[in-house]
């Protein structure tokens, strides 16, 4: 009966996520939305705070993401989302203004500022580095799992590590469709943490069913 439920909330998860990701779509993080990355050369040391603050004053307070790069940390660079871009030759001659009254500098918006409109990422793009090395270690897992617990049955075993690692998955991604936590980098290495910990977890479950029946085995006899 507890696992019908468990199953039942599982598969009710999954539904929700599926229609969530095929109308909504999941939400990406700003680095892999639609934006708009804004160079910036001040020829002073910067502060991310203060770049961060005249930023906000100019863009409004969506999101922003602020870094500085460059040895000399004399550069910045700024993503937008493309939906507060809007006027942005005048946003972006405020932001040169704002910025050389900070630091007391006199830098032109053309030779100061750069500006480039970046597309929003796909996720298949993110996912297909990983694709060919996860195949490779699943059929890897999958064939010594089969030959390692053959007594318990090959095809028994095939069918719960696919059905284990599928379902882990599916969940993950309905988990982010539901919550709607921004994709970002931090994304794939927990997927890549909870698949290798479904498949640690199973294999262990699968060892002490494996032990047990070898003790009934050499009891019987």
């Amino acid at each position: 009966m507890k696992k019908r439920i468990i199953y039942g909330i599982i598969l009710v998860v999954i539904i929700a996520g599926a229609i969530i990701i095929a109308t909504m779509g999941l939400n990406a993080d700003l680095t892999y939305s639609k934006n708009a990355r804004v160079d910036i050369y001040v020829g002073k040391t910067i502060e991310n705070n203060d770049i961060k603050q005249i930023v906000e004053e100019v863009f409004g307070e969506g999101r922003t993401i602020v870094q500085q790069v460059e040895v000399y940390g004399d550069m910045a660079t700024v993503l937008i989302e493309e939906k507060n871009a809007d006027n942005l030759e005048e946003k972006i001659e405020t932001l040169n203004t704002k910025i050389n009254e900070k630091y007391g500098v006199e830098n032109k918006k053309e030779e100061a500022i750069q500006v480039v409109h970046q597309p929003k990422i796909r996720l298949s793009s993110i996912l297909n580095p990983y694709i060919m090395p996860l195949t490779i270690s699943t059929i890897a897992v999958l064939v010594y799992a089969m030959i390692r617990f053959r007594k318990l049955g090959a095809l028994k075993t095939l069918a719960s590590y696919l059905i284990s690692i599928l379902l882990s998955g599916a969940l993950y991604l309905s988990f982010l469709a539901i919550t709607r936590i921004p994709i970002n980098r931090l994304v794939i290495p927990v997927g890549l943490l909870i698949y290798i910990l479904v498949i640690t977890i199973l294999t262990i479950i699968k060892e002490k069913k494996y032990n047990g029946y070898v003790i009934e085995t050499e009891n019987k006899k």
